[in-house]
This record gives structure tokens, C-alpha cells and sequence, in this order.
């Protein structure tokens, strides 16, 4: 499958040296708030006050990056099966003209075009991370922010305003809960996303102060999504950020109507930290340095189209590779040392094309047998073949103590190669590819996107839309995305 190989930096992947998690963010996922402050309101306030002129430099060359990113996971992720029938669906039920679904020439509602687009964007695991909060962002507020930016002809300088609030206040939220909604059984990126969206939206709308309270009052009744998929192939997962992103753009232009949503929302004695994160959110880090730190800076970029807990396995074996002759025939075993969380991904069915990008046995044949992870290295052809299939029983995976302590600020992996003559090959990925400090550059970035993009769109298109995103030139994004049918090759599943 040409085009659809792994998005490679530049240098040797090397043993990352761990960051040390200050106390204050070892503290955000273990200390609860004996006394609340009011989180909601705060939130608002923030929210609905900040300009684009607040935002710092790099906030917005991130926003840039972030923005090229979203696109190009929505532009594969539209010609999956699960975003077809999503688009069939909601091209039938109704006859919006508001914004356009990415990939297609549909026009639909701006909030049944954020389902479609979020279901998308989410539906090729290409979409960016936060591995404090276990989140997505990209897919769930860009889908949300672009739908009513294009509806209401919003400005570049509102739009990013929108993605900065959007992410960082939702970034920050999933830090705050995590692990603790996960343990209840939530995906963090259903529950966590609405929040984002409402208030990305909210800016859009120039919601006030106690419109945007209201809207993220009413974005707690609407927050859901749960982790029951994993294991089971279901494609339910693909469309928690489409609901998350519609529901986000509803309690909006709610609350800019007068629908009143609880004052206390998050915070409060029956709200979202409590039903979700059974009391033990520490909710106050919520607003610790608000507007002067920025979560945002702290998403990572994927470079393998699989969940991020793959990614550390898969850059150990790469590592690997690199550094010695491998026979793939003579390996006895492969032990995988990593966090608790990550080691519920140790399933070894992967007959679905989800379930394989959700198992780290699977990924980590894959990475034994190609040379480079892309989306070829998951679809049926590979699924199908027999000397990943001989491989996937002998991978092993197992908690460790000391990268269990240090999860979730770090997804560390070591990996150990047993061969059948005793030999060992080992080695520590402290960081996956893509965080902050082991990051995919910008070159790299661009890499990914001509890598996905150009097999289904072609290159001069590809080169359009890529150029139109570093320049935040929105309108010119919205003209490009729409395509004809006969315009767009599906990527092969």
C-alpha cells in the first residue's frame, strides 16, 4: 500500500532519559480537594474572557501543528466503512447547508457535521494525544470549532482563540480525573471532550460569562462513552468524539438561548468529578497557572496509526531492529514491561482491523515484521499473514512496578526478545515518539500527512490543504476538504 508507511524522524530513536513529574503534577492525579473552589465559574470566566492576543507564540505555532494534524486523521478517517455509514445517515436525515463533512461534498447541521467529522478523525487512531489525561482533543473540539467556524465565518484569530480554549480547558480536565474515570470504566476522550467542545464553541458564539457556565453546567448531563469496546472490535469507540463534538456545539447555542445549565457542573456535590471520577478528581489543579501554563503545549503527535500504549512496544522493537541483525524465525519469546493500563491492551484476537490497533501483542509482531508502522502494517493483508500470526502468541505483557509509578505523566515501555539460543536484546522507550520532549518536528509532522494523505487525495490537493493549514487560512482549509466522490481514494481497511 504505497504511501502508507511509517512517518519517520530523523536520527536514531534512542533511550529517551525520563522526565521527572514535579510534585504538583504527581499530586493532580492523587490528591482529592477536601474544599472545591467554584471550578465551573472560574472556567467560564477564563473561558469567555481570553483574546487571541493572550496567546503566546509557541501556543499558536502548536495550534498550527495541531491543525494539520486533525486534518489529516479526518481526511483518511472519512473513507472508513464506519464514517461512510455516518455520513450516509445523516446526509439522509437531513439537508443542512451549514458545514461541510471533510472528504466529501456533503453539507449537513454545524452539529451533525461535528458527528461525522469527529467520527472521522478518530477512526484511523491518527489523532493527536494527551498522556496525562489519556485524552484526544484534535478529534473531538476541532470537529466542534471548524463546524461553527465555517457556519458563522468566524476569523482566524476567533478560530484559534476557540481551539486554544477548547483543548487546554479540556486537557486540563482529563488530567484532573485520570486515572480515577478510567477505573469506572469511562473513555476519557467521550467524557472529557464535550467540555472542550462547549467551550471552543461557547468563544465562538461570544458567549458570556455566565452563558458559558451555563453551557458547561449542561456539558456534565451530556458527557458519556465507555471502554467496554476494547477487546471486542466494536467501532462504538469511533464515534465518542462525533457525539461529544455535536453535544458540544448544542449546549452552546443552548446556553447563548437562555437554557440555564448548573452553576456548579464539575465541581458540585452530583457533578461530573463526582459521577465520574467518584469524588477523587483533584478538580483545583483545574485552574492551577490557568492562562499561564499551557496544557496544550503538552500533546503529543502520533507517528503509528494505533493506540498511543502501542507506541513506546513498537519504538522499542524498532530500536531494536536497528541495532541488530533480528531473525524474526528464532525469537522464543518477546516480554513486554509496561503500566497497568496500558497492559489491558494484552489481548491476542485481532480478526477486527480496531482490534488490532488496540493490541500490543499485535502491534509488536507487526513492528518484528515491517520495517516501518503504517497503515498497511494493520489492515486485512497484514492481519492475515502468518508470520505475524506465529509471533502474536509469544509476546508477553507484563506490569512493572517502576513505570507503574510513573504513569500517567510517562508511558514508558522496556522490551525483552528472548531468542530460541538463550541470547537476549533488550531495551527502555522512556517516551513514545511524538511527546513534547521526543517530538515529531514539523518536517516530520509534514511527512505524516503526505504519507496518509497522498494516496487518498493525491499530492497537488495534499500540498494545498497542508500549506492552508500552516498559514491558519481556514477558509481555504473548508474549500480544499470538500471533495467530489470521484476525488477520494479509501484507504484500504
Amino acid at each position: 500500500m504505497p504511501g502508507h508507511g511509517a512517518y519517520q524522524r530523523d536520527g536514531d530513536r534512542t533511550d529517551m532519559t525520563a522526565t521527572t513529574a514535579t510534585a504538583s503534577q504527581a499530586a493532580t492525579n492523587t490528591a482529592p480537594s477536601t474544599q472545591s473552589p467554584a471550578i465551573t465559574r472560574e472556567l467560564a470566566q477564563w473561558a469567555a474572557g481570553l483574546k487571541h492576543s493572550d496567546l503566546p507564540q509557541d501556543v499558536v505555532h502548536q495550534i498550527k501543528r495541531l491543525t494539520l494534524d486533525y486534518y489529516c486523521a479526518v481526511i483518511a478517517g472519512s473513507t472508513t466503512p464506519t464514517s461512510r455509514m455516518a455520513q450516509a445517515y445523516f446526509s439522509s436525515a437531513e439537508k443542512g447547508d451549514s458545514a461541510g463533512v471533510v472528504g466529501t461534498d456533503i453539507t449537513l447541521s454545524t452539529h451533525s457535521a461535528a458527528f461525522v467529522n469527529g467520527t472521522a478523525a478518530h477512526g484511523l487512531e491518527l489523532d493527536d494525544g494527551y498522556t496525562p489525561g489519556s485524552y484526544h482533543p484534535g478529534a473531538a473540539c476541532m470537529p466542534a470549532i471548524m463546524a461553527v467556524a465555517q457556519a458563522y465565518r468566524s476569523s482566524a484569530q476567533d478560530i484559534v482563540a476557540a481551539i486554544a480554549i477548547g483543548f487546554e480547558l479540556s486537557c486540563r480536565m482529563a488530567r484532573a480525573g485520570h486515572p480515577h474515570t478510567w477505573q469506572n470504566g469511562f473513555h476519557n476522550t467521550g467524557v472529557n471532550g464535550v467540555f472542550g467542545c462547549a467551550s471552543g464553541v461557547g468563544k465562538l458564539l461570544d458567549l458570556s460569562d455566565q452563558q458559558m457556565n451555563w453551557a458547561l453546567g449542561m456539558a456534565g448531563s451530556f458527557s458519556s462513552g465507555l471502554f467496554e469496546f476494547l477487546g471486542e472490535g466494536s467501532e462504538v469507540k469511533r464515534l465518542h468524539p462525533g457525539k461529544c463534538a455535536r453535544d458540544g456545539v448544542v449546549v452552546a447555542e443552548l446556553a447563548k438561548r437562555g437554557i440555564d445549565g448548573p452553576l456548579t457542573g464539575i465541581e458540585g456535590k452530583n457533578g461530573y468529578f463526582k459521577a465520574y471520577a467518584s469524588g477523587k478528581a483533584n478538580g483545583p489543579s483545574t485552574l492551577e497557572e490557568l492562562g499561564q501554563t499551557w496544557e496544550l503545549l503538552m500533546t503529543y503527535v502520533k507517528p503509528y496509526p494505533c493506540c498511543r500504549h502501542l507506541h513506546a512496544p513498537i519504538d522499542a522493537i524498532l530500536e531494536i531492529k536497528r541495532t541488530t541483525s533480528l531473525d524474526a524465525q528464532q525469537i522464543d519469546s518477546i516480554i513486554i514491561q509496561t503500566n497497568q493500563v496500558a497492559a489491558r491492551h494484552a489481548h491476542t484476537h485481532y480478526t477486527a482491523f480496531l482490534d488490532a490497533q488496540m493490541s500490543i501483542p499485535y502491534a509488536v509482531a507487526a513492528a518484528v515484521v515491517f520495517d516501518e508502522i503504517g497503515l498497511d502494517a494493520f489492515d486485512r493483508q497484514a492481519r492475515e499473514r502468518q508470520d505475524i500470526a506465529a509471533l502474536v502468541p509469544k509476546v508477553k505483557v507484563e506490569v512493572s512496578e517502576s513505570m507503574q509509578a510513573v504513569y500517567p505523566m510517562q508511558r514508558p515501555a522496556h522490551v525483552i526478545i528472548v531468542m530460541k539460543d538463550g541470547s537476549r536484546h533488550e531495551f527502555t522507550q522512556r517516551q513514545p515518539y511524538g511527546e513534547p520532549d521526543n517530538p515529531l518536528d514539523d518536517a516530520a509532522l509534514t511527512g505524516k500527512f503526505h504519507a496518509v494523505c497522498d494516496p487518498i487525495i493525491g499530492r497537488e490537493r495534499a500540498e494545498q490543504i497542508a500549506q492552508a493549514c500552516w498559514n491558519l487560512d481556514f477558509e481555504g482549509i473548508f474549500r480544499l476538504t470538500a471533495l467530489k466522490a470521484d476525488e477520494v481514494t479509501d484507504a484500504a481497511l
